[in-house]
């Protein structure tokens, strides 16, 4: 397997191929955005990877696989790939919404304590575009691991500003909220956290707010977020619909 050689970025794709594309030279990978009817080879790479990643676990069904596949309710995808265009990683987005029952959270939680305040929670937020980030995911047997999830922690945050919205949220069990957190995600604690998948595991609400997430971040992140998103600018066009 061969890494982007010298912090190099690769050549880049075909204009109008994607929704933009940007380069991170400490992973060394290059993140390309799509949507999932426009890249149907690449959206199949990368929702095969998300349930595989999620089997490895045993919570597969989290992913919504048979629902989701067709790519109808996802926006826009994210994947990084290695120098010979192989899949290492990659999350989706639904939205923006424009109602709280079009968010899959809504059913994790199922009814239990806690749905109400998070229906109330989107919906607050819906005038100024929300949108959901799901089946994130990382290849465990990718070199530059670390590095390469704190990359994609920084989705969240060019989902808001493709989607043109403020705000976007996830659901993550309790081990990985530090990961999503170094993005700028913040843990909602008036929504009690749920189990979900299935008991072993305590999944927590995050939500990022465009305005002020760069307050809690690190410098590094803030800076590789300011270089990723001046790519993205230049390459992208936005995405401005919404899912039903």
């Amino acid at each position: 397997m061969r890494l982007f050689e010298d912090n190099v970025e690769p050549p880049r794709p075909a204009a109008g191929a994607f929704v933009g594309d940007y380069f991170d030279p400490a992973s060394g990978r290059q993140f390309l955005v799509a949507q999932p009817a426009a890249q149907p080879d690449l959206w199949s790479a990368y929702i095969e990877g998300a349930w595989m990643s999620y089997r490895h676990h045993g919570v597969e069904r989290a992913v919504d696989y048979e629902h989701v596949y067709d790519g109808k309710s996802t926006s826009l995808f994210v994947v990084a790939v290695e120098f010979d265009g192989k899949v290492v990683g990659g999350a989706r987005v639904q939205g923006p919404y424009t109602q709280p029952e079009q968010a899959y959270a809504l059913r994790e939680w199922a009814g239990r304590a806690g749905t109400d305040v998070l229906r109330r929670q989107i919906e607050r937020r819906l005038d100024d575009g929300v949108v959901e980030v799901k089946a994130v995911w990382v290849d465990n047997s990718a070199p530059l691991h670390n590095e390469l999830t704190t990359a994609m922690a920084r989705v969240f945050v060019h989902a808001m500003t493709l989607s043109g919205v403020r705000y976007a949220f996830c659901t993550a069990a309790s081990h990985a909220v530090p990961r999503w957190q170094s993005s700028g995600g913040v843990v909602s604690t008036d929504v009690a956290p749920v189990a979900y998948p299935d008991d072993r595991y305590l999944t927590m609400l995050l939500w990022w707010d465009r305005q002020n997430f760069h307050q809690s971040i690190s410098n590094e992140q803030s800076r590789a977020i300011a270089r990723e998103s001046s790519q993205l600018l230049r390459r992208s066009m936005p995405v401005w619909h919404s899912v039903a």
